[in-house]
């Protein structure tokens, strides 16, 4: 549901980088150097200092937010959310007033994040850091501190800052993506980054700075050497980072991003895990982000994969999947979608399991729209608690996502509508408040 918004935000800093390579803007530097065009053309420059947050306005309590449902036992770090670093709210998490300007030179990861030596604050010569340079907007920031976040799917975008395709081999610009994660870890939360195919930028004249943009890498190479890069860089940055995921949003129902079907989907997976092994060990990797539709054949999908060789240990460690329980949670024996009779429950889980031969699941994408999904505000707070406590006694699953804390605004119509925790306007709703109180019970 998110690719949409990405391109138009992407195809818009498309449009600054040729515009910028016609007027001789831009131009290269040291391996993580921001070049020109990325820097000030954006979005005007304003104060680089943003607000303190505003307090929000909280909806009458529901009697999910009074009584959240008891749980067994704790599930520490178990709540995440999405935390974009690319472009402003309420997509990206940027402020209105960030100056989009990398700190140049560029700081050298140390052992130090905060402070006035450390890589997130440390002021180069431009007058910038990293944190001031991409400034994070306070108030999308506390929306999901204040919730309970522990853990984000947060993009490493390959079409932003993986820039060695235009101007050389070495060429990155981590400013973006280096500050939302500053802000992350300054609040205790640890982002599973996301290692997408596409889209990236090459020339489109080789050898002249002609930047075009490619809806998937070139090769599978040229996606490993990404995946490579941004785990490389995570280990000496962020060394305490180290979930991944590949190869792209939903790639069982995305045929634009890998035209060449399952064999293009194994080829590139593969180089991306390998990469990403390569440069650190550590590193737990969840495939597929599988989009969970009732009209896909999903474990079908997997062992397709698993038959070209794109299998656990080659391609995934664990599996991610986007999966909300149908409201009243069906019981364990319900089956799963496209068996005959089947829903949206647990057992789809326990199917994907089966298909990946996975112990490790990883629900990054669950949300409930109003009337798409549950009829009213009240039933949305208690669907939320009811599939989280469900989710939570799986002890395969390893997270879940809320897809949409405060990001209304991104579906004003159709069955994504109304999915928010955080109204337009910025009121807490109901079900903001009973997945609050779940997580301050169990998943702290």
């Amino acid at each position: 549901m998110e690719v949409y918004f990405a391109k138009q935000a992407r195809l818009a800093i498309a449009l600054v980088l040729a515009v910028s390579a016609i007027t001789g803007c831009g131009g290269g530097g040291g391996g993580n150097a921001q070049p020109s065009a990325l820097t000030a053309a954006v979005v005007p420059v304003a104060s680089p200092v943003a607000a303190a947050a505003p307090a929000r306005a909280t909806a009458a309590p529901s009697s999910a937010a009074s009584s959240p449902p008891t749980m067994s036992g704790s599930r520490p770090n178990f709540l995440g959310a999405f935390f974009r670093p690319q472009g402003p709210v309420p997509y990206g998490v940027f402020s209105a007033v960030s100056p989009y300007v990398a700190p140049a030179p560029y700081p050298t990861p140390g052992t130090v994040l905060f402070g006035a030596a450390g890589y997130c604050d440390e002021v180069s010569a431009n007058g910038q850091s990293i944190s001031s340079g991409y400034l994070v907007d306070p108030t999308k920031l506390a929306d999901i501190v204040n919730l309970g976040v522990k853990w984000t799917r947060t993009e490493a975008s390959s079409f932003d800052d993986d820039l060695s395709h235009i101007f050389g081999p070495g060429e990155y610009a981590f400013g973006d993506f280096d500050s939302a994660q500053c802000a992350l870890e300054r609040n205790g939360i640890t982002p599973v980054v996301g290692l997408d195919a596409g889209p990236v930028q090459y020339n489109a004249t080789p050898g002249t700075i002609s930047p075009t943009q490619e809806s998937t890498y070139a090769t599978a190479a040229d996606f490993g050497q990404w995946c490579g890069v941004v785990t490389a860089h995570e280990n000496a940055a962020f060394p305490g980072v180290t979930r991944f995921s590949l190869p792209g949003n939903e790639v069982d129902s995305d045929p634009g991003l890998f035209p060449g079907g399952n064999a293009q989907i194994a080829a590139y997976s593969e180089a991306c895990y390998a990469a990403v092994k390569a440069a650190n060990p550590r590193a737990f990797v969840y495939g597929f982000e599988l989009n969970m539709d009732g009209s896909i054949n999903v474990p079908a999908f997997i062992s397709a994969l698993a038959a070209l060789g794109c299998k656990a240990g080659t391609c995934y460690d664990g599996i991610a999947m986007h999966l909300t329980l149908v409201y009243p949670i069906p019981p364990a024996t319900a089956t799963c979608y496209p068996n005959p009779g089947g829903t949206y429950g647990l057992a789809c889980i326990t199917a994907v399991e089966g298909a990946a031969n996975v112990s490790h699941v990883l629900i990054s994408e669950t949300m409930y729209p109003v009337p798409g999904s549950v009829p009213d505000e009240a039933t949305k707070a208690l669907a939320v608690a009811a599939e989280f406590t469900a989710f939570a006694a799986s002890p395969t699953v390893d997270g879940v996502s809320y897809a949409n804390v405060d990001e209304c605004a991104l579906y004003p119509s159709g069955y994504f509508f109304d999915g928010c925790l955080i109204s337009t306007g910025g009121q807490i709703l109901p079900a903001y408040t009973a997945l609050q109180q779940l997580a301050e019970r169990y998943f702290q």
